[in-house]
């Protein structure tokens, strides 16, 4: 009909699928070789490179071979001057030992300075066999310089535990006495062994080895400290907790609580009409 309006086709539609395309970046190493410029090329570069290094190398070789050759010399030096009679450790060395150490000590002083270039292990060997001979004479002047401290350090540390076993107060009160009393014996022991072996030492020459050492006195007075301690810090008990009688309302109380409930019931009754009905 003319007079109708022309409908406009229908769109149709159709599904695309889509795909996602990353893009990604291809790197290449690309070797460039210089041609006509200034400088070393890359061959004649590492081959210096090395050289220095080795150069380098062998310098700190001199360097340490010269500190060896001076710790030879220095020690030569000192320990000539210090093992004399009238030296530090003078006291702790037998004169035939003296004699042989000093023999030792002038035998290397001439290999120092007539071997010629020697090695940095030549000088640590010559070093090595002196202190062989000298590091027990060295170790003796120092544990007779400590022995003192020592011994009056293990004799506190008695005196300190034995005073808090046999005298524990309120403190160590609540510990049972059989073990304060292993705490005693202990000290006792220790005691014991500290006046044998003081007595040994007195007796025993300076320069020979000593019997006291002070590293088996610092290890009985840690092993003392340890058990006693162990014992020590045994915690006090709780304080048992005190029962609370129930508290009973008194006779006259519980009388007036109950007149006075009895009042209190009266009052909620109600009041009853006094009037009369008239007819």
């Amino acid at each position: 009909k003319e007079g109708e309006e022309k409908k406009e086709p229908e769109k149709k539609y159709e599904w695309v699928e889509v795909k996602k395309m990353k893009k990604r970046t291809k790197k290449t190493d690309v070797k460039v070789t210089a041609s006509g410029t200034p400088g070393l090329s890359r061959e004649r570069l590492q081959a210096l490179t090395d050289a220095e290094t080795a150069m380098q190398a062998d310098m700190n070789d001199i360097i340490e071979t010269d500190e060896r050759r001076n710790d030879l010399e220095s020690y030569i030096f000192n320990m000539r001057d210090r093992a004399s009679e009238s030296g530090e450790y003078g006291e702790f060395i037998s004169n035939a030992d003296r004699e042989a150490f000093m023999s030792e000590l002038t035998k290397a002083e001439d290999w120092l300075y007539d071997t010629e270039n020697p090695t940095k292990v030549q000088y640590i060997d010559k070093l090595d066999e002196l202190k062989r001979l000298g590091d027990p004479v060295v170790w003796r002047c120092k544990e007779a310089g400590m022995r003192k401290e020592w011994i009056q350090a293990v004799q506190g540390t008695i005196t300190n535990y034995r005073t808090a076993a046999e005298q524990p107060g309120d403190k160590f009160g609540h510990i049972a006495p059989e073990k304060l009393g292993k705490i005693v014996a202990a000290c006792n022991d220790l005691e014991k062994w500290l006046n044998e072996l003081t007595a040994k030492q007195d007796a025993v020459p300076k320069h020979e080895k000593p019997v006291l050492i002070c590293a088996d006195m610092e290890k009985k007075n840690q092993e003392l400290a340890k058990m006693a301690d162990e014992i020590l810090k045994e915690p006090k008990p709780a304080p048992p907790k005190e029962d609370k009688p129930e508290e009973k309302p008194a006779e006259g109380a519980a009388a007036g609580e109950g007149a006075a409930g009895g009042e209190e019931e009266k009052k909620d009754e109600p009041a009853k009409d006094s009037s009369l009905d008239v007819d």
